[in-house]
């Protein structure tokens, strides 16, 4: 059977929806989980599934003020401003302004300036050009700002259904398996900027591809054998490469254990080097045409190349050639040439090793025929070129392209988030092993040789216990990943901090770190602790324990003979869950004397975490900018409607000019204020603040109030005759009224008379149908009678005014004469609209009081139906004795038979049936 993705039922339960994101170096992906959303695709606004990654950040009209366009939104506008466009920044993240990633970010966008963030140690922010530098923003800012608008558009998405609470603070987003620790610190940071409040989880991209296929993939009955199969995600987006070799063993039990085996990378092979291999024979053509040096290229005409060249990557995926045409791009002149596949073959003919080289790394050693097939992900493994050299490599009959390539992640990220934040196994459950693929080591003080802590292939959320050695007074703890530090931690003054701590004579005191390997695969000093340690055993203690989990590690802080049970995490438990668990016991030794060191500030040698003072200021300027682009957007609304409704008003006075040249006398006045206003919203208008918008769409919309009135007063009949027709007929229309209201009351009266018959209460039936109504909005009856009187008014008002002679009549204005017309003519619908309201309402408290009636009667019937059985039992009991006297000499026993017991209890729920007829009534 094909797994079923009804985990959507363990979110139901919290009414809570799950964000996951796959933030690509080109597009955007999200998908939205919550109750009756079921892994929806997040839309752009203009109805696309992925988006732009980037946006536009310039400024505005007034001083300190910001234009931020997000996404596919930015349009053109990347072209003509590329100076302010901050487009591929995943290759940002985590870098500092002298890493070779960032020098190669500059060579490939043009126009853009870097600085340097000298208060987190050379990390990287964008120089937009203002005079303001709180407005150079870091990649962590403009990554948050993007995340936060895909935040608004979920929203928006979850107000559409009843089922959901519209919040989403729970997210998960995808990340490159080679991510450094500065990288996913610095996801983490602008998931905080985004105020998203519950971070379930960084995700590795192939680890998600790979969720994903095993959710879409059909399993047969014979397909659970506990038989393992290998398969290989890869993944070539716009900005790197990977390889994720993974396996999948569905048991026989139902579950299937996805494991994570290995991974291989090319973090700056993607879909851009190929396109910036097509910008190479472009613009070579072009400076070639226009006799230019690449110094002579302006940020301009980079970036409409660069433009051209992303298309003809596209087209030349199914096209064998590409043909460029760019207007007035020198000098006013155009630029016309043709691009073919075979050329951008021929440029990229030496990558083949490039595009292999993350496959074999990640098999490091095993045959491809071991793999049952791979599965490709990403924009990019659609170039024909690129699947022409995998296809050389494994064979055609081995790609899978049974994942949507553009979808994938974000869909298996999603659905990881979703068992992060459960924490739920269900029967057919996909249960993931996943680990960390980089070594993790510790130095203390900076010897050559640091400690493996978690070797490349150690389960995630495991914990180990080290032991650095004996007690220095000053002691740095670095941490490592790959051979390279990434974090310190200086400890000082521990001899003086450690001396009220005392050892035995034989014993000496020496440091114990705990460290973790999380979630996020984050490696860290967690806990240190000096322990008082026998001499004897003392090289040993000093042995890493690597591999152990917490309680392994922890064995000696329970009490003397405590029996300790050994288990491994989640993920290692569910490599054997087809298998019974078995707990080992152990009786631990004696406790060792132990202290707890406080963790002082870690310092870092590269890209820093931000301070959370730094954190706070920084969600404050966003949320001031959000503040803003909310306030303009309003803003910009109230203009455009102010514009609409000028522009309809001259409409209408060009479509009944002929009517309104011959009531109104200043018309020209009229057509003059339209000019006038669209004139000072479209130069004079800077300034204004909606209050002052709102009045003039107000001034304008009584304009055109007063001329569709005069239109009105044309096109009506406002004749004497014709206005003591209507109000002849309005004042027999109020006598039928008067009839039909007697009617319903007749009605009301006789189930009255039915109620009070049988004894029953029909004001507080009555009451309480009536209540019941008024609380659905059905009972009408006081409007009705309010709109009445006002229609018996007018009939009154205008009556006085029909008495007059013809003459008198036509002398009034028109708009008297008109005002007549309206009072007849509104107050006749308005009493035929609440009519009709009265009527549905009438007709279902009768039919709701005649259901009462007789259910209350049937009732009655049982209750005198047990009276009366309860009467016979009495009576045929009294006759029973006398008998029984007479026959004291017989040697018949009478015993109380079951009948009388149970006339005893019917007359028991006899009382508990009255009583209940009586709460009934209340």
């Amino acid at each position: 059977m094909k797994l079923p993705i009804l985990l959507t039922s363990m979110v139901a339960a919290s009414h809570a929806a799950i964000l996951g994101l796959d933030y690509g170096q080109q597009f955007t992906k999200a998908v939205l989980l919550a109750p009756g959303i079921s892994f929806e695709i997040v839309l752009t606004d203009e109805g696309k599934r992925k988006d732009l990654s980037g946006i536009l950040i310039r400024g505005g009209k007034h001083a300190n003020d910001l234009e931020r366009v997000y996404g596919s939104q930015t349009g053109s506008l990347c072209t003509r401003f590329p100076q302010s466009c901050v487009l591929d920044l995943k290759t940002l993240l985590g870098k500092s302004i002298l890493d070779p990633s960032t020098r190669q970010y500059l060579a490939q966008h043009f126009g853009v300036t870097l600085i340097e963030d000298d208060t987190r140690a050379g990390s990287v922010k964008f120089d937009l050009g203002f005079a303001n530098q709180s407005y150079a923003f870091t990649v962590e800012e403009v990554l948050a700002m993007n995340l936060n608008d895909i935040k608004t558009r979920a929203l928006q998405t979850l107000q559409s259904t009843s089922h959901a609470i519209p919040l989403v603070e729970d997210v998960t987003i995808s990340v490159p398996p080679f991510a450094s620790p500065e990288t996913r610190q610095s996801y983490l940071d602008a998931l905080h900027l985004a105020n998203f409040s519950n971070v379930l989880g960084l995700v590795d991209e192939g680890t998600a591809v790979a969720l994903n296929y095993l959710t879409n993939r059909k399993f047969e009955a014979s397909d659970y054998n506990d038989v393992a199969q290998r398969h290989l995600v890869f993944d070539m987006g716009a900005g790197s490469a990977t390889a994720t070799l993974f396996s999948f063993t569905p048991y026989k039990n139902g579950s299937i254990v996805l494991e994570l085996e290995n991974v291989g990378y090319d973090e700056s092979f993607g879909g851009k080097l190929l396109t910036q291999s097509i910008y190479t024979i472009i613009s070579e053509k072009f400076l070639a045409k226009f006799n230019l040096k690449h110094s002579d290229l302006t940020p301009k005409a980079v970036a409409r190349l660069v433009e051209a060249s992303e298309k003809a990557k596209l087209i030349l995926s199914a096209n064998t050639e590409y043909h460029v045409s760019l207007e007035s791009i020198h000098d006013d002149k155009d630029f016309k040439t043709t691009v073919s596949r075979d050329e951008f073959e021929e440029i990229n003919s030496d990558l083949m090793e490039r595009i292999t080289k993350p496959i074999l790394d990640a098999l490091n050693g095993l045959s491809v025929d071991e793999l049952k097939s791979i599965v490709l992900n990403g924009g990019s493994t659609r170039v024909p070129f690129v699947q022409k050299h995998l296809i050389a490599l494994v064979g055609e009959d081995k790609i899978a392209k049974s994942v949507n390539a553009d979808e994938s992640c974000a869909l298996g990220t999603t659905l990881r988030g979703l068992k992060l934040k459960t924490k739920l196994s269900k029967p057919n459950d996909v249960i993931v092993i996943d680990k960390g693929f980089h070594n993790y080591e510790v130095a203390v003080n900076g010897e050559d040789d640091p400690k493996l802590v978690f070797e490349k292939g150690t389960l995630i959320n495991e914990v180990s216990r080290v032991n650095l050695g004996a007690i220095a007074n000053n002691l740095d703890i670095g941490l490592y990943e790959d051979g390279k530090l990434f974090k310190t931690y200086a400890f000082e003054d521990l001899v003086k901090k450690t001396e009220k701590f005392s050892c035995k004579s034989k014993d000496s005191k020496e440091l114990f770190g705990y460290f973790t390997l999380d979630q996020n695969k984050m490696f860290d000093l967690t806990r240190v602790e000096v322990e008082c340690v026998k001499e004897d055993k003392s090289i040993l203690g000093k042995i890493l324990n690597k591999g152990k989990s917490t309680e392994e590690a922890t064995v000696n802080e329970d009490e003397d003979g405590e029996v300790i049970d050994t288990f491994g995490d989640d993920s290692a438990n569910s490599t054997n869950s087809t298998e019974t668990t078995t707990k080992k016991t152990t009786r631990a030794p004696p406790k060792p004397k132990t202290a707890h060191v406080p963790l002082p500030k870690a310092s870092y040698p590269g890209v820093k975490p931000f301070l959370r003072t730094t954190k706070e200021k920084l969600v404050g300027k966003l949320a001031y900018l959000n503040s803003r682009d909310q306030q303009k957007a309003e803003l910009e609304s109230v203009r455009n409607n102010l514009e609409s409704d000028c522009y309809q008003l001259r409409a209408y006075i060009e479509h009944y000019e002929d009517i309104l040249s011959a009531e109104v006398e200043d018309l020209s006045e009229y057509e003059s204020l339209v000019g006038e206003v669209i004139e000072w919203l479209e130069f004079e208008s800077d300034d204004a603040s909606i209050e002052d918008i709102k009045e003039k769409i107000a001034m304008v919309g009584k304009k055109h109030k007063r001329l569709a009135r005069f239109v009105e007063i044309h096109s009506a009949d406002i004749s004497l005759k014709h206005i003591k027709n209507l109000q002849v007929e309005g004042s027999n229309f109020v006598n039928s009224l008067q009839e039909k209201l007697l009617t319903y009351g007749g009605q009301v009266q006789e189930i009255r008379g039915r109620y009070e018959a049988e004894g029953f209460d029909f004001d507080k039936e009555n009451d309480r149908q009536r209540a019941a109504l008024a609380a659905k909005g059905m009972d009408k009856l006081d409007k009705f009678d309010k709109t009445l009187e006002a229609y018996k008014n007018d009939l009154t008002t205008v009556g006085k005014s029909v008495g007059l002679s013809e003459e008198e009549y036509n002398s009034l204005s028109k708009d008297e004469r008109y005002t007549f017309y309206e009072l007849l003519t509104n107050g006749f619908a308005n009493v035929l609209a609440d009519l009709v309201s009265l009527e549905g309402g009438h007709i279902e408290r009768l039919d709701a009081l005649n259901e009462k009636f007789e259910t209350l009667s049937a009732r009655k019937k049982q209750k005198e139906l047990k009276d009366k059985l309860k009467k016979s039992k009495k009576e045929a009991k009294v006759e029973e004795e006398p008998e029984a006297e007479n026959g004291e000499d017989d040697d018949v026993v009478f015993e109380e038979d079951e009948p009388e017991q149970t006339s005893t209890e019917t007359a028991e729920d006899s009382q508990q049936t009255a009583s209940e007829i009586e709460h009934d009534e209340l």
